[in-house]
């Protein structure tokens, strides 16, 4: 490749600047991970609302059904398929990002905890939807990691929108 055409030229330095930023990133002691930690199981929950520090906990299938038994907003991340064939009592449906905010906030404030699930242990959606609404400015989030497998499996309130 020549360096003296602009294409060259563009390539060579999106190349160095990718070196310099990757390499300052390793020598960095507050280094950015490469790759998001997995959200471990959370001890304990406070849903307080009285603080806006942020909350992003994973939560177990017990947490989960007091959270629920508390009034707490549910939001289901799976696709409309799997939201209409059975989700939790309540749960909101994870459509367009922006649509999502706007029916949450018709609710409850941002500061207002918020429980995401998935269909199974093995799902990302419900973590990648958290991490979204808290880019969003909602800061007290539950990953429910169990999600509707476990759920359902405990036979705790549900309903279908066939």
């Amino acid at each position: 490749m020549d360096i003296r055409t602009p294409i060259g030229q563009a390539v060579f330095l999106v190349s160095i600047s990718c070196i310099i930023g990757f390499g300052s990133n390793l020598v960095k002691g507050d280094a950015i991970p490469w790759i998001a930690p997995e959200l471990e199981i959370a001890d304990s929950i406070m849903p307080e609302t009285e603080s806006n520090d942020p909350v992003l906990l994973a939560i177990s299938l017990t947490q989960a059904k007091n959270l629920f038994d508390d009034g707490i907003l549910f939001v289901d991340a799976r696709d409309d398929g799997y939201y209409t064939a059975g989700h939790i009592q309540g749960a909101l449906k994870n459509a367009f990002l922006m649509e999502l905010i706007f029916s949450i906030e018709a609710i409850q404030e941002k500061n207002v905890p918020l429980v995401v699930y998935c269909g199974d242990p093995g799902c990302g959606d419900s973590e990648d939807l958290a991490y979204d609404l808290q880019d969003s400015g909602f800061n007290k989030l539950y990953v429910f990691k169990g999600g509707w497998l476990e759920w359902s499996k405990a036979e705790y309130p549900s309903e279908t929108d066939e």
